[in-house]
């Protein structure tokens, strides 16, 4: 396998304490999500500085938790872009080549999803083409089986072709757990009409993601290695693990995946 093995900063712990345990761990890399940076920018590039001081290959992962780019509150929904905007801004000034972005969602069940869709694509297209104007590599994340989730599936994913076109900044992270939560253990990637910039990966037990690897589950890790050498990708693969700050599973997650 020739991709570095990163992983997702911990919950709960400052990140310059994620990129220690991300080292003491033998990580090559790591996925900062921006929610967890401290407000102030300086002290933002200060801890990219130290992951990448640390030898760490850095990819961003823009906020998520409280936002929604689709969001039906016209406020809600600038922000949660705007915010998006600020991590390529981060990217873009540290020099970390890509930044993963969920799309956005319903925010009641009793919206019109095609109305929804499109306020989705103007959103993405908003995104994207800022990503372009910055030269970094932006890439929509397939979602887990939740409520209110819009973006599922290889199908799903498609629908962002066109913003695709002659932008070659904007393309996708493809979560596996992400999939099998929705019962597709071995998506059609080779039926995506994007590009492949990021890679997600844990195991799933009983339809929840995020899991140790080495656990049995519904993902067989041998297929999906295939699978994502069949696409072509050869950078980084991202390990995004429950938030625990164990060392043991981190370790075994990731020699499991060496040694797959």
């Amino acid at each position: 396998m020739n991709n570095k093995i990163a992983m997702s900063t911990l919950r709960g712990v400052s990140v310059n304490k994620s990129v220690d345990f991300a080292v003491e761990c033998g990580f090559s890399g790591i996925e900062i999500q921006t929610d967890y940076l401290l407000e102030d920018v300086e002290e933002q590039n200060k801890s990219l500085e130290y992951a990448a001081k640390n030898g760490l290959t850095v990819s961003l992962h823009a906020p998520c938790g409280d936002i929604n780019i689709s969001a039906l509150n016209r406020g809600i929904r600038r922000e949660s872009v705007s915010q998006v905007k600020q991590a390529i801004d981060l990217a873009e000034v540290n020099g970390v080549r890509v930044v993963t972005f969920h799309p956005g969602r319903l925010s009641s069940a009793r919206e019109n999803i095609e109305d929804k869709w499109r306020v989705l694509l103007d959103a993405v297209y908003e995104i994207a083409e800022y990503a372009k104007e910055k030269k970094v590599y932006v890439a929509i994340e397939n979602m887990e089986f939740r409520k209110k989730e819009v973006v599922y599936t290889v199908d799903d994913l498609n629908r962002f072709e066109n913003i695709g076109e002659n932008n070659p900044y904007f393309g996708v992270t493809l979560d596996f757990s992400h999939f099998a939560t929705n019962k597709i253990y071995a998506p059609e990637i080779s039926e995506l009409k994007l590009p492949v910039y990021n890679v997600h990966l844990s195991q799933c037990v009983n339809r929840k993601p995020h899991c140790p690897l080495y656990e049995d589950g519904e993902i067989e890790i041998n297929d999906i290695q295939k699978i994502i050498d069949a696409c072509g990708y050869e950078s980084v693969i991202v390990l995004e693990l429950k938030s625990v700050f164990e060392k043991d599973i981190y370790i075994k997650s990731r020699e499991f995946l060496l040694n797959s």
